[in-house]
């Protein structure tokens, strides 16, 4: 594995057969080629608002917009074909870019998350900026306007008053921290923007007096969201532990800053309790792969933290061991702590050695929360020396590739936990991410957007 502390390589190596590969390239081309164009993805966006009561299509959206499709045909450019196609796909990604920003007029991005907000668009900004420096004043602006909505946010500091979306990867602080931190071209206002996350999430991570009192990022039900069974099985509240609204989100998001140099008062303390509160909620044995967590830990109806090992969530980025581990990893490399990094292996290995066997792991193809995100997770963990991670990556590109179908509008439908069944283009719960997953698998090349998965 690479040793913690240092950061995961930028270039990953083909680890599937070479008939495998070419099946996957064959099926990502697919997508691409239908996907060819914002009008064609506007398209397929409205087929599948009709297939689901919770559309999340957004023009501007990584996640579910024009955006995030840019990186797709951006990818390709860098990975696939001669001079004249990695023109023509380029081309492409600069379309669905510029169509982004005119989106803004009719859906302005007013707040600054990271998968549907400003940090997103710029992630992607800065991302085409590498093949088109003169996107540089445009990126300078956008910049600019993050950080003025990052310093306007004000975040809850109240203990009963958090909700999940203050906080997390895809929408709060963790999110947009991890993108600050990293890009390269920061200015002072990006540095307070960076400080502002900084000192929420410590405050958030900070041990309480009192052993049984539950952490601060407890979810209270009435800022439970209205879609899913929150109230139902958490009636008193929640902590969620997971990678995109969780404490593994808040863990890998400190270790991201500490990583890169941003260092604040209280940062370590909170850093080691956010990763200690998961390690002992995921004890399910020794420090061995038998470590699993539920997707949340419900505090008493008194109000006094019950960490007791619940039911383990299925395996995804999103929920589930398998986030949870690759978080563990990132905050491993960042402080150095070979035992935590061991145990991040080991928790992965754990998933994939309960998944062998069983048939299909997951029931959705996508990122968020199906087999693509497991495909990623797993490739991740190959490219850092898991010979098990290694051993099981063919059989789930596989597997992920027995979800494909030519007929269908998209070649991959999304089976969302809902139970509807929706042809979406987008990246992280469509077939731009699925495509964009195979891509990776396929080539030497590691997609930039993973690092709003990997937060490293």
């Amino acid at each position: 594995m690479t040793p913690p502390g240092e950061p995961p390589p930028s270039r990953l190596g083909t680890m599937i057969p070479q008939k495998l590969a070419a099946q996957a390239d064959a099926l990502a081309s697919l997508v691409r080629e239908r996907l060819h164009a914002p009008d064609e993805a506007d398209r397929y966006a409205a087929l599948a608002g009709r297939q689901t009561d919770l559309s999340l299509w957004s023009g501007p959206s990584l996640s579910e917009g024009h955006a995030g499709i840019a990186l797709l045909h951006l990818h390709a450019a860098r990975t696939t074909g001669n001079g004249e196609d990695q023109d023509r796909h380029r081309d492409r990604a600069f379309r669905f870019l510029r169509r982004a920003f005119q989106d803004t007029g009719e859906n302005p991005l007013t707040h600054p998350g990271l998968f549907d907000g400003t940090a997103g668009l710029a992630l992607v900004l800065s991302d085409c900026r590498q093949d088109e420096p003169r996107f540089a004043a445009s990126l300078d602006s956008l910049h600019d306007r993050l950080a003025r909505q990052v310093l306007a946010t004000s975040w809850p500091w109240r203990e009963g008053m958090v909700s999940d979306h203050d906080y997390d990867v895809v929408y709060g602080a963790a999110g947009i921290l991890s993108y600050l931190c990293a890009t390269p071209h920061k200015n002072a206002l990006l540095l307070q923007a960076i400080d502002h996350c900084l000192d929420y999430l410590i405050w958030l991570g900070q041990p309480q007096d009192g052993r049984r009192r539950p952490p601060r990022w407890t979810i209270a039900p009435d800022f439970y969201s209205p879609y899913g069974d929150r109230a139902v099985r958490y009636p008193h509240g929640c902590l969620d532990t997971g990678m995109s609204h969780g404490a593994a989100g808040i863990a890998a998001a400190l270790a991201t800053a500490w990583r890169e140099g941003f260092r604040r008062p209280g940062q370590r303390t909170a850093l080691s309790h956010v990763t200690s509160w998961l390690l002992e909620t995921g004890a399910a044995g020794d420090r061995d792969r038998e470590r699993r967590w539920p997707r949340a830990v419900p505090p008493s109806p008194e109000g006094h933290e019950l960490t007791e090992a619940g039911e383990e969530a299925p395996p995804a980025w999103c929920h589930g061991t398998a986030g949870i581990a690759a978080a563990l990893l990132g905050v491993a490399d960042a402080t150095g702590d070979r035992h935590l990094g061991a145990d991040a292996f080991a928790a992965f290995e754990g998933v994939l050695a309960r998944a062998a066997g069983r048939g299909a792991v997951v029931a959705s193809p996508t990122v968020c929360h199906g087999l693509a995100g497991i495909v990623a997770l797993c490739h991740e963990f190959a490219s850092r020396g898991s010979t098990e991670a290694a051993a099981s990556l063919p059989v789930l590109v596989e597997e992920l590739l027995g979800r494909a179908d030519p007929a269908h509008p998209l070649v991959f439908r999304d089976r969302e936990t809902s139970g509807h069944v929706v042809d979406n283009p987008g990246l992280l719960t469509g077939s731009a991410g699925i495509a964009m997953t195979l891509q990776a698998v396929t080539t030497s090349h590691r997609p930039t957007w993973w690092k709003a998965l990997f937060l490293q």
